[in-house]
């Protein structure tokens, strides 16, 4: 028996073509799955920006509000309540709405930015 007869029987069996078209599919799988890691490490890396901006910094809630007005599409919101007393006794509150703790992606200028709050 040569080889040829060889892989001639191997093409004619069809559990070991049925064999062959798994691993080729399960390689082709894994091959598409293992680029999707890569493209996506490759864009954190390359073209996105993380800002760490600590709470007692005195800019936060400065970036707290600039952030709410401008990342239109935040889904987790938080909301600040602001009393204040006058002199005379009236009283007046402001509510502002700030991103809550989480990742929260948007675009500034011609960067897409992420954001991750930590408590």
């Amino acid at each position: 028996m040569t080889v040829k007869d060889l892989v001639a029987s191997l093409s004619d069996n069809p559990y070991f073509g049925a064999g062959f078209g798994l691993v080729g599919l399960g390689a082709g799988l894994a091959l598409l799955r293992k680029g999707g890691q890569f493209a996506s490490t490759a864009f954190r890396r390359y073209y996105m920006i993380t800002l760490e901006v600590p709470s007692r910094d005195s800019s936060f809630s400065w970036l707290l509000q600039w952030i709410s007005v401008h990342a239109t599409r935040t889904q987790h919101l938080s909301v600040e309540t602001i009393v204040k007393q006058h002199d005379t006794g009236r009283i007046s509150m402001q509510l502002d709405f700030v991103p809550s703790p989480g990742s929260h992606y948007f675009w500034l200028v011609a960067i897409y930015m992420l954001l991750r709050m930590v408590i």
